[in-house]
């Protein structure tokens, strides 16, 4: 069975991967021993030495009498000192006793112990944020796409300074949704970001999803034509998620990121679910960002003559900042 990395991140502890931590090292310290049975002696040894001195300076403390301390410390250090030569006449490692960890600062438990506090370690934060990305359907050509990282250098110059005027709109815009949006779980004024092919419309909502789970707000990213096909394999079918689970998620998400709107073939069917999943959000005052290679104008001579259609569109005029996005990225400038 193929490893689901996300299902081992759901638990808190980090459980799963530690418990594989330590069935690895458990099977190559047998193979050690088996290898260095005078290793696996010498340990042994240190190990009861180790804990008749503790036990004896248990008693000692209670005032009961105890053994020859002075003579079991010198047996110890004796042991120490040739277990100490016969590592490195092999040239075994100090730290063999200590299991392959993916993360050495926590060893794989998440978190970092100290005096006052506990505090997540960054492995753990990383893993929190990959779980966010997996929750909110992010694809993996965008879980690293940042507003830091974006490279306006691939656009020609007029594009370039067309892009860095979208980013910076769009990052005033988030700005007001999360401040927003930390107030009152509510803000009703989505984005709505269109121009051709190749522009780096896809890329600018992996910046706005990541930046948005980053600050702890919830997205769900979608292609629309790819959750068309979604609904459409709920049908006839008993098992799995429904129709009504789909749009539930859809319609209540903090902050939906719809890519691609209009790419897909234009029917009743589609028009119909755009519109409820459009206009439940509007009632709710829950934001959504759009992008599409058609202006405003043009979906709605696409929709032309359709109620749901319509509604969309006006919707969007109503409720969104527009931006436009020029530039060709997939061609030489």
């Amino acid at each position: 069975m193929e490893k689901n990395p996300y299902l081992e991140l759901l638990d808190n502890d980090n459980y799963s991967s530690k418990l594989v931590a330590q069935r690895k090292h458990k099977k190559f310290l047998e193979n050690l021993y088996k290898s260095h049975p005078l290793l696996e002696k010498l340990d042994d040894r240190i190990g009861i030495l180790q804990s008749k001195i503790a036990n004896n300076l248990a008693k000692k403390f209670k005032g009961e009498k105890v053994a020859d301390l002075d003579k079991m410390r010198t047996e110890l250090s004796k042991a120490i000192n040739q277990k100490q030569q016969y590592l490195a006449k092999y040239s075994i490692s100090t730290n063999y006793k200590e299991p392959n960890w993916q993360c050495s600062k926590c060893k794989d438990s998440g978190k970092i112990y100290n005096e006052k506090q506990v505090q997540l370690c960054t492995c753990n934060k990383k893993n929190n944020m990959i779980l966010k990305q997996k929750s909110a359907g992010l694809p993996p050509k965008l879980v690293n796409a940042t507003f830091n990282k974006a490279d306006f250098s691939l656009y020609n110059k007029e594009d370039r300074d067309n892009a860095l005027t979208m980013y910076n709109e769009t990052k005033i815009y988030l700005n007001k949704l999360i401040q927003n949006y930390n107030d009152s779980k509510t803000f009703p004024h989505g984005l709505y970001i269109y121009g051709k092919t190749g522009g780096g419309k896809t890329y600018l909502l992996g910046c706005i999803a990541n930046h948005l789970l980053q600050k702890g707000i919830s997205v769900n990213y979608i292609v629309y034509a790819d959750l068309l096909d979604r609904i459409r394999q709920t049908y006839g079918k008993e098992e799995g998620e429904t129709e009504g689970q789909i749009l539930r998620k859809i319609t209540t998400v903090p902050v939906l990121l719809l890519d691609d709107l209009g790419m897909e073939k234009n029917t009743e069917f589609s028009q119909k679910h755009l519109g409820q999943i459009i206009d439940t959000r509007y009632r709710n005052l829950l934001p959504t960002i759009v992008t599409s290679n058609f202006t405003l104008t043009e979906l709605e001579e696409r929709a032309r003559n359709d109620l749901y259609g319509e509604r969309v569109i006006w919707r969007c005029i109503e409720t969104s900042k527009i931006l436009e996005l020029t530039g060709n990225l997939r061609s030489p400038s």
